[in-house]
């Protein structure tokens, strides 16, 4: 803080994908879902609005999947969407200070997240026919924190190869 007098970007990137049925998905399992995917981008924001300076940008990162129906990822699906309201609502209560919330949604993405199931799913589903790979979706991300993005707040971009279309 005193070297660069505040934050000008944060990035909610952390996630935890894990797929299991309702009724195969224990308390504990949920609780570490919740707390990677929602409490602590929550919490982090918190933080970040204390310091982030005029014009600042705040991103989190969700999934195309909450626009989608997948057995098996209720719980993590449900953290993200959690994420997703609260781009809406923090993007209303910073405004005023030129700061910009959003959200960036990928899709099928080549991540270690990634399993072989949901790899074939993702091909299939996508109008290009391949999945993500992390520097589609960092391109995306630098493109929202950019000058050029100053206008995007409360938004979700859809970066998913056209699989929510």
């Amino acid at each position: 803080m005193e070297q660069f007098g505040g934050l000008d970007i944060l990035v909610n990137n952390a996630g935890l994908f894990m797929p299991r049925p309702l009724l195969e998905t224990t308390e504990a399992d949920f609780d570490q879902i919740i707390a990677l995917n929602a409490k602590g981008p929550y919490f982090a924001m918190q933080e970040a609005a204390n310091v982030l300076k005029e014009g600042g940008r705040i991103v989190n990162i969700s999934t195309d999947g909450t626009h989608l129906s997948f057995p098996g990822a209720t719980a993590y699906l449900g953290s993200k969407g959690a994420l997703e309201q609260y781009t809406k609502g923090l993007a209303q209560e910073l405004a005023p200070r030129g700061i910009t919330v959003n959200t960036v949604s990928p899709g099928f993405t080549e991540t270690g997240m990634m399993t072989d199931q949901f790899r074939q799913i993702g091909i299939q589903m996508s109008p290009l026919r391949r999945l993500g790979l992390p520097k589609d979706i960092a391109d995306v991300v630098a493109f929202v924190v950019s000058e050029e993005a100053r206008w995007l707040t409360g938004q979700n971009i859809h970066a998913g190869g056209g699989i929510v279309m």
